[in-house]
């Protein structure tokens, strides 16, 4: 049987910050102090409270996941059923590929926390990987996808190389054409892991 725990306001903001520090990158100052209050310290808990550890890295995406301009340069933007509008993901570039449509697919082996993101659909030709496709990068020879790619005045440049661990941000897309399988399409921006 479980026993529920009723806690004050000050008490349920003490466990609340403990519990998210390890979440959102608090520094420990910031964390409850020894100095709380004896009864919001006697109010929690027993077992420590566990937060998942973040990583850190010094290339650091922006601070929330924004949809740039390059939704606009997506040929037939229907064959794709948008999951999430923006998301970030890290992970190694697996393999390149270039397209006809203009478009890169960038094979990303995902990091373990990331590892949910992909479906048996992405175990063919994408070989479990998750796409990452950033639009318009080549010369396009697809005719239905030339004047799409055309208007694009900005497509991003520099992307990764093989083998190079780096994050990653786009929309979060089912690709209807191909199974369903799973990418970031657009992609919207990126940077190298160290």
């Amino acid at each position: 049987m479980r026993r529920r725990m009723k806690l004050g306001p000050r008490a349920l903001v003490a466990v609340v910050l403990a519990a998210t520090a390890g979440c959102t990158g608090m520094a420990p100052s910031s964390a409850p102090s020894a100095s709380a209050p004896a009864s919001a310290a006697a109010a929690m808990p027993s077992t420590p409270i566990t937060a998942r550890p973040t990583v850190r890295h010094t290339a650091a995406p922006v601070a929330a996941c924004r949809p740039t301009d390059q939704d606009r340069y997506i040929y037939h933007p229907a064959r794709l059923a948008v999951l999430e509008a923006c998301i970030k993901v890290t992970g190694t570039i697996a393999f390149v590929r270039d397209e006809a449509d203009g478009d890169l697919h960038l094979g990303l082996a995902l990091d373990p926390p990331y590892a949910h993101l992909v479906v048996a659909a992405n175990a063919g030709a994408e070989r479990g990987d998750l796409v990452i496709e950033p639009v318009c990068e080549l010369r396009v020879t697809q005719a239905d996808a030339i004047s799409t790619c055309a208007a694009d005045r900005d497509p991003l440049r520099g992307l990764p190389s093989l083998g190079e661990h780096v994050w990653m941000e786009g929309r979060y897309v089912a690709d209807l054409q191909h199974g369903g399988w799973r990418e970031l399409h657009p992609l919207y921006r990126w940077g190298v892991l160290r």
